[in-house]
């Protein structure tokens, strides 16, 4: 072979080692060019999201860069008719403040902190305007609630939104969170350094969906989204820490509301009316709108009222009661999330979502004398099996069969249960097995029908039973050898 031709095939290798990383390069820009062209005034910046097909957020979702872990979203939502990017929302007038004082949340639940509940925050740099917004962020919170629970309506239920609260003026009212993070993290025209710097002050409870009332005028509105279809108490839209976004141009409970509903599971690809793009094709609807050029957008449901409702018919994201077999029946509905209280209405709706462990009294066959029973119905979320801040029950020294129990002043309706395994390394363990009891007036039984009794750390264990009357609920574990065991948090429910 000639100089020349070795000189050609070595080119030709060089070049084809280089093609394979221009081809990865290539096929990553291909992906981001997916992605639609950046609107700023519409408030559609894409900047810091990237779409990647093979990513944890699949080829229909974005993730935005730079978080950890990868946060998924639909991407950013236009500003609606007559709202501006660029303007801010006027503060609630000082006129209207005394009647405003006067309102509060239709339903509260608990103490209000303990428990999945959304948590309000008012987001800002250097600059605060907290105590000018204060009573608009409440009554916007409100004004959520009060599309959720009208919805719900529609269909026979109730439904309210499980916010963490405190009580003004004799009111149960939400909490607004006053946050103030770098400014550069607050204007940067990408979401992520804002995420993490509220995720620095501290907000990052599993337990939590964050609504942010955000100061500045970038976004109208954008919401995490995880487009999990799993008819399950384990659908990742049942799970935080997740933050909906709405910049202070959008202002107002329609946007909230629209931003908090993707981040409690609406809409997903699949319901018969999506857009595709995490929306919905049917109006009049909070969670529809045109998001695409190949969308085709219909009004299903005239009245143009019920933009500030949820679902128009009912049929793609959030209905109290839906019928056998229709799409609701078979994949994930918004109105079961259990960030949401649960009313009674709707043909058969469950009780009100309320632990019911936070009024029993605990008790145990054996507690180390420096844990506390107390702690197993608290009502405080284990940020793992070996919480090493929080009260405890564990038996250590003693092995072998072990109860916990609940006891009421009187029969409670029970048909679910959560556990939490104590596991702290050191002597307890989780146990080989492990079975939930009820007194049935004479004896102890087995809850009938029980889902199933997985041993798992660092996480609530969710059982499902037969529906029972009682006055006592046991925890009876079996350790491992001479290990001993523990909980954390039991907890007991209606429905």
């Amino acid at each position: 072979m000639s100089l020349g031709a070795l000189v050609l095939v070595a080119a030709g290798l060089i070049a084809g080692t280089a093609s394979a990383g221009e081809q990865a390069a290539q096929a990553e820009q291909a992906e981001q060019a997916a992605l639609p062209a950046s609107d700023p005034a519409k408030g559609l910046v894409y900047t810091g999201l990237q779409r990647r097909k093979a990513g944890p957020c699949g080829p229909d979702l974005l993730e935005v860069k730079g978080t950890n872990p990868v946060m998924c979203t639909h991407g950013p939502d236009a500003v609606p008719a007559g709202l501006s990017v660029k303007s801010s929302v006027p503060a609630l007038a000082a006129a209207a403040a005394p009647a405003a004082a006067a309102q509060a949340l239709a339903v509260c639940e608990g103490d209000g902190t303990s428990g999945r509940r959304v948590e309000v925050l008012y987001v800002h740099g250097s600059t605060s305007r907290y105590q000018q917004y204060l009573e608009t962020f409440r009554s916007l919170a409100e004004g959520v609630d009060t599309i959720f629970n009208e919805s719900a309506k529609e269909t026979g239920g109730e439904r309210h939104v499980r916010y963490v609260t405190e009580t003004v003026n004799g009111a149960c009212r939400p909490v607004v969170r006053d946050v103030q993070i770098p400014d550069s993290a607050l204007n940067a025209n990408d979401w992520a350094p804002l995420l993490n710097a509220v995720k620095a002050a501290g907000y990052t409870r599993t337990d939590r969906k964050y609504l942010q009332f955000v100061d500045a005028n970038v976004y109208c509105g954008i919401g995490g989204f995880a487009g999990d279809t799993r008819k399950s108490d384990s659908n990742r839209s049942n799970s935080g820490p997740e933050y909906a976004r709405a910049d202070n141009g959008c202002w107002v409970a329609g946007v909230a509301a629209h931003e908090l509903g993707h981040t409690l599971g609406a809409v997903n690809n699949n319901a018969p009316n999506a857009s595709g793009h995490a929306h919905c094709t049917d109006e009049w609807d909070v969670m529809c709108y045109k998001d695409g050029d190949e969308v085709v957008v219909r009004t299903v449901c005239t009245n143009r009222s019920h933009d500030d409702r949820l679902d128009c018919n009912h049929d793609d994201y959030y209905h109290t009661n839906p019928p056998a077999g229709s799409y609701l029946a078979n994949n994930f509905n918004v109105a079961d999330n259990l960030f949401l209280i649960k009313g009674t209405g709707g043909g058969g709706n469950p009780q009100p979502d309320t632990n019911l462990a936070r009024s029993a009294t605990a008790s145990a066959s054996y507690t180390s004398p420096w844990e506390s029973v107390a702690a197993i119905n608290d009502g405080i979320d284990p940020p793992s099996s070996n919480d090493t801040v929080n009260p405890r029950w564990g038996t250590w020294p003693n092995s072998g069969q072990q109860w916990a129990e609940l006891t009421w002043s009187s029969n409670q309706t029970l048909k679910r249960a959560q556990v939490y395994l104590f596991d702290d390394n050191q002597g307890i363990d989780v146990p080989s097995s492990w079975k939930l009891q009820y007194w049935t007036g004479s004896a102890y039984a087995d809850v009938p029908g029980a889902s199933g009794y997985p041993v798992t750390a660092n996480a609530y264990i969710t059982v499902t039973f037969t529906q029972v009357s009682t006055a006592r609920l046991r925890v009876v574990l079996q350790s491992t050898g001479t290990s001993s065991v523990g909980l954390l948090e039991v907890k007991a429910y209606a429905s």
